[in-house]
């Protein structure tokens, strides 16, 4: 990481892609706040990048959303955010989520067809 990260580089990194998981999991600001137990001026605050959110709350919300801690600061060394990255991470944790939430039996038929599409794709 750059000596040049500050704070308020921080706060725009975070409340992007917390805008960006909001919006892609199809919950108000209020279902999110509700869910992750944070009130919601609180969320709203780190949602706008007016404050950084405690590391306890980034743990929750990394929980919810099911993405590394890493993903969150992966874009500290490039000197432009990266949104197609972005996108692609919270897509494929949207993708794990929603296959997590499968049963046992369909969760396996759903590997085994990835798994054949993978080794049919160059």
């Amino acid at each position: 990481m750059t000596s040049e990260i500050n704070s308020e580089i921080l706060k725009k990194l975070i409340s992007e892609k917390m805008e960006f998981l909001r919006k892609h999991s199809g919950e108000t600001n209020e279902a999110a706040a509700d869910t992750l137990d944070i009130d919601l001026s609180e969320f709203y605050r780190i949602l706008k990048g007016h404050r950084l959110p405690h590391l306890k709350t980034l743990l929750r919300i990394s929980k919810k959303y099911g993405v590394n801690l890493d993903w969150w600061f992966s874009e500290l060394d490039e000197t432009a955010l990266n949104k197609t990255a972005i996108r692609r991470k919270a897509f494929e944790s949207q993708i794990v989520n929603l296959i997590k939430k499968l049963d046992v039996q369909t969760q396996k038929a759903i590997l085994a067809m990835l798994k054949i599409l993978t080794e049919k794709t160059p």
